[in-house]
């Protein structure tokens, strides 16, 4: 009996440092991001040159995935509201097209296509020190050069983009005036990526992805605008965006006029990125007026990404119901195509 109970006791033991030794384990830190929007302080007439300028600095950028102003005409003035789009994770401002471009112009208001830190580089390390900073730095960049092309912003995005835009709107609900928001990252759908930001993440998401870079296969025409590499670093930074952000603390604070469209037909066939459960929760937990905010599932889009006529196999269908809610909800009126 005293070699049994000896043999439990060692066992006991034997688990106990275990436990302690993984809750002792490398921790992924960041620092707190910062969701407050200063101006910038640069005339509209200067504005696409900072961005040229700001751009071409980068190096490796590839081609057509650069931040760029689309102006609403060519006296390149101030319009009534400005639209930004804010992309995924991984992603470009090619993702959004044609949507963000054509409800621009539907409506005659200038585009922002933001790209976010990180993003549109010919390089497998891309996001090896991508932070949740960096990332909503680049967010709030955007925005306050919306507010240089528009009396008022409405900010677009899809995926982790919506990340961004849910909590700047939550905290700065006078620089944003609506939202419309495709597959928001409310929370990623696999629940294996809490683990990222758990006691040894890092090496849990190397041995998952079977080394520090994750390869996705992709048509030529998507390598273009997505990354087919990335290092695993991206994702961590990304869940820990996430974990500080997405929560009903935020979303109470929301009180934006919304749409929210996504990828559902049934439980077998949805959003296989991000959690549309959460998604749900964040709709009915925001404080916009009921009448001011729309909830679409999209049957027919097929994809996580259901913005672009590269992903999208209800594009149609995205572009009605964002042109409905724009004009019924929002007041919008199409502009007169002269003859």
């Amino acid at each position: 009996m005293k070699f049994v109970k000896s043999i439990g006791i060692g066992a006991g033991a034997l688990v106990l440092f275990a436990l302690l030794g993984y809750a002792l384990g490398p921790t992924p830190q960041y620092e707190s991001v910062d969701p407050i929007i200063g101006p910038i302080e640069i005339k509209i007439n200067e504005l696409e040159e900072y961005i040229r300028t700001k751009e071409g600095a980068v190096e490796g950028m590839k081609k057509d995935n650069e931040a760029r102003i689309i102006w609403a005409d060519s006296s390149q003035q101030k319009t009534s509201f400005s639209v930004v789009y804010l992309h995924g994770f991984s992603a470009s401002q090619e993702e959004g097209d044609p949507l963000h471009e054509s409800f621009a112009q539907r409506y005659g208001f200038n585009l922002f296509l933001s790209r976010l830190a990180g993003h549109g580089l010919q390089d497998s390390s891309s996001f090896e020190k991508l932070t949740p900073s960096d990332l909503m730095e680049s967010a709030k960049e955007a925005i306050a050069i919306g507010r240089i092309l528009g009396d008022e912003v409405i900010v677009m995005s899809c995926s982790t983009g919506g990340t961004l835009s849910a909590y700047l709107a939550a905290h700065n609900p006078g620089m944003i005036h609506s939202q419309f928001m495709y597959s928001p990252n409310i929370d990623i759908r696999d629940p294996m990526s809490e683990m990222l930001t758990m006691p040894w993440g890092y090496e849990i998401a190397r041995m998952s992805f079977g080394g520090e870079r994750n390869h996705i296969t992709y048509t030529p025409q998507r390598m273009q605008y997505w990354n087919d590499a990335y290092h695993i670093n991206g994702l961590i930074a990304t869940k820990a965006l996430i974990e500080e952000t997405m929560v009903e603390e935020t979303f109470k604070k929301i009180e934006q006029p919304l749409f929210i469209g996504y990828y559902y037909r049934d439980e077998e066939n949805q959003d296989d990125i991000v959690s549309v459960d959460r998604m749900k929760d964040f709709f009915q937990q925001v404080s916009t007026p009921s009448d001011q905010k729309k909830e679409v599932s999209f049957p027919d889009a097929g994809r996580h990404v259901i913005t672009s006529y590269m992903t999208s196999e209800d594009m149609e269908g995205v572009m009605n119901e964002t042109f409905d809610f724009a004009e019924s909800v929002l007041g919008f009126k199409p502009l007169q195509k002269s003859n």
